[in-house]
């Protein structure tokens, strides 16, 4: 097994509870640092976190909130995070995201540390969308282990690069944190997982995406352009018939075939 390397997620969360204690003990437990940047939550979310200060949370940041969703001003402030650590790679990341080796038995940062020993910097991530089966009510406790059914989301090849070595000096603040920049990238030829748990319930996505708006910079620059200004109606999950489903929620063997060019809502 390759030398484990040091790694840091960044995350920014608003109004994160039902995802924030999951993400952190995954992160953890594994190994990776993390730092939080809270965009002035009104639940529990920096209460569940501060929990986790000097146990794998190395700090917590604030990001004042000023009506709508800046995805700007988030990357402005990992940019500035990453000025403060010393981490050989970084990862940027989402409270309803789950980042997995693709390989069966292997931890994230092991596969991050084989990769490294490549000689690669910047590994990508195809991204799974997970969905309730039907209107089924809010989703407790292990959803992560709950929830089976998925569409494959890949609009376009290598469109999620998401971990990178620090010293590489790469950016993602003008591609809305998707893609890379810099003068040398070396991309990691196997995509790793990004499962998205994008909705628990009907109740969760309406409130989710009917209610937010999203800042003025971020819409000039064309971001958020298959969330903006959606309806109740949009929103309704497909059926069955239409999501692949995992043998077992531990599993990593997901079907990339017929791969989605666009989110369930513009089916």
């Amino acid at each position: 097994m390759s030398v484990l390397v040091s790694c840091a997620a960044i995350l920014a969360v608003r109004n994160e509870a039902v995802h924030i204690d999951r993400v952190m003990t995954e992160f953890i437990e594994q190994g990776i640092d993390v730092v939080v940047i809270d965009n002035d939550s009104t639940d529990e979310t920096v209460n569940i976190c501060r929990r986790y200060l000097g146990k794998g949370l190395l700090f917590m940041d604030r990001l004042e909130w000023t009506g709508s969703f800046n995805l700007t001003a988030q990357l402005d402030a990992k940019r500035r995070i990453t000025g403060r650590l010393n981490h050989d790679w970084l990862i940027h990341t989402d409270a309803d995201e789950w980042m997995q080796s693709p390989v069966q038995g292997e931890s994230l940062l092991e596969g991050i540390s084989r990769v490294s020993a490549k000689g690669c910097n910047v590994i990508n991530f195809d991204e799974f969308v997970f969905l309730p089966v039907a209107n089924k009510s809010d989703i407790g406790g292990r959803y992560d282990r709950k929830m089976l059914h998925y569409y494959y989301f890949a609009p376009s090849k290598t469109r999620l690069m998401r971990a990178w070595k620090r010293s590489a000096n790469l950016g993602n603040r003008s591609s809305g944190g998707h893609i890379l920049k810099g003068n040398k990238l070396y991309v990691e030829p196997e995509s790793f997982i990004l499962r998205h748990y994008i909705a628990l319930s009907q109740r969760h996505v309406l409130e989710k995406y009917t209610k937010r708006s999203f800042a003025a910079i971020d819409l000039e620059k064309s971001f958020h352009r298959n969330r903006h200004q959606l309806t109740a109606a949009q929103l309704r999950f497909p059926g069955t018939l239409q999501l692949k489903k995992l043998a077992a929620w531990n599993v990593k063997s997901f079907d990339r075939s017929d791969p989605k060019l666009k989110h369930y809502w513009a089916w």
